[in-house]
């Protein structure tokens, strides 16, 4: 069921977007900047040199407290008690059933304080999954901070050297991938690590609006283009990064949705998979993938890529019919499975 207008959240930037051209589109219970006018143009440059996602709707919640890594050991499944400060670590929640409920980026911001960013339908589950798992005596603070700060997402394969001349008087040294530190930007605290989930290089920044107001201008009056939500679900999923919506909200576990492999974590068998599929006509979630007359999964992302002029889905079939190769019906028109992930950046030998 759709969510009324009045329910949507709006980024803390909304107006800058609506004054760069944003035609807006509903996410989750976001509204969302679609694109600014030319979205194959935005995931051109995504592709070729950098540009400037806002990604403000992905929650972003504090725990901290000399029992914080207890707390988020009970909640996701890794060993955060490892994670050296300044260090990040991606990572999953499950449900009490075992299924996946959200998937988080945790980085060790302190000594004994924590930033769980995570899925941004997903905001208010963790939150309670994390307030539901304190013990009496514990001594974790859990601090939803995703309305009161934006993210920004500077990304593309010219990211560190965009960064490096035009913001380099703020920010610290050259980071690692995973890697993240605090640091001053013009008068406000701000956090900064160095990933993606586009399968290009990447920062993200976490800073309250004003500061990401004038981070972005900087960046736009060095020529960095702005992109929408597009550009970004297409490289994701050219890339088979899954989302929780929509591709893990019917309920996968681990295994099935791919995390297990994908995120280096132990996993086990699973009977059906999230698997890449090349269809031949774009498709909505919950279209039923048929092998023959049988019905074998059902589509959950589909675009058309813009790399690969063609339209790719991530679909969770039966893992006897997920090998790549196979031979598929979706929506009355062959399909195919193929070999993750869709697109592959050449690079130089």
């Amino acid at each position: 069921m759709s969510q009324p207008q009045a329910s949507l959240a709006r980024l803390a930037l909304r107006e800058h977007h609506a004054a760069a051209g944003a035609r807006f589109r509903v996410g989750g219970l976001w509204e969302l900047p679609a694109d600014y006018g030319d979205a194959q143009a935005e995931h051109a440059a995504l592709r070729s040199s950098v540009v400037v996602f806002d990604r403000s709707h992905r929650s972003r919640i504090l725990v901290s407290g000399t029992d914080a890594a207890d707390l988020l050991g009970r909640v996701f499944a890794r060993n955060v008690m490892g994670i050296e400060e300044g260090r990040a670590v991606r990572t999953f929640a499950l449900d009490e059933c075992g299924l996946v409920g959200d998937i988080a980026l945790i980085v060790r911001t302190g000594a004994i304080s924590y930033l769980v960013c995570g899925e941004p339908g997903q905001r208010q589950w963790t939150v309670a999954r994390l307030q539901g798992a304190k013990a009496e005596d514990f001594d974790a603070r859990v601090e939803d901070r995703t309305l009161a700060t934006c993210t920004l997402a500077v990304t593309g394969p010219g990211a560190e050297a965009t960064l490096r001349e035009h913001v380099a008087d703020a920010l610290p040294a050259a980071l690692e991938p995973l890697q993240s530190v605090a640091f001053e930007f013009h008068g406000f605290r701000a956090l900064v690590t160095r990933t993606s989930d586009t399968g290009e290089d990447g920062f993200e920044f976490v800073l309250a609006p004003a500061a990401a107001l004038h981070l972005m201008q900087i960046l736009g009056t060095a020529g960095v283009l702005l992109a929408g939500d597009t550009a970004h679900e297409t490289a994701r999923i050219e890339e088979c990064i899954p989302a929780y919506s929509p591709d893990l909200e019917i309920g996968l576990t681990p295994a099935e949705a791919g995390l297990d492999a994908l995120l280096g974590i132990g996993g086990s068998a699973a009977e059906r998979v999230l698997c890449a599929v090349i269809l031949e006509n774009e498709v909505t979630a919950g279209t039923p993938v048929m092998a023959g007359a049988l019905a074998v999964g059902e589509v959950r992302s589909c675009v058309r890529s813009f790399s690969l002029g063609a339209i790719i889905a991530l679909a969770v079939i039966d893992q006897r019919h997920s090998f790549p190769g196979a031979a598929l019906v979706v929506g009355g028109r062959p399909a195919a499975v193929v070999a993750r992930p869709f697109y592959r950046r050449r690079r130089e030998a």
